[in-house]
């Protein structure tokens, strides 16, 4: 997935659980937000977006936000009709 992801100007990647279910999101195939941002930061991405959220974090996806902040400070969590504008690269 890094190769692929070198050098983006914009990862997105599922982020289904907080890490405190690190194991949860093991067994069923899933990534922590915490495990996104070492993506994109391995990736040497400009920002990342987190999609694929559990429910469990629909009414405030912040605890995964400020989880992956810590690891890759240009980090937001995707909502519907969300846009994010990519400039065009030189």
């Amino acid at each position: 997935m890094v190769d692929a992801a070198q050098g983006a100007d914009l990862l997105i990647h599922e982020a289904t659980f907080g890490e405190e279910e690190k194991d949860r999101a093991k067994e069923t195939g899933h990534a922590t937000a915490r495990e996104a941002a070492q993506v994109a930061l391995a990736a040497r991405a400009r920002r990342l977006v987190l999609s694929h959220v559990s429910a469990r974090y629909s009414l405030s996806a912040e605890e995964l936000v400020t989880e992956a902040r810590l690891v890759f400070p240009e980090t937001v969590v995707a909502r519907d009709g969300m846009t994010v504008e990519v400039p065009y690269s030189e």
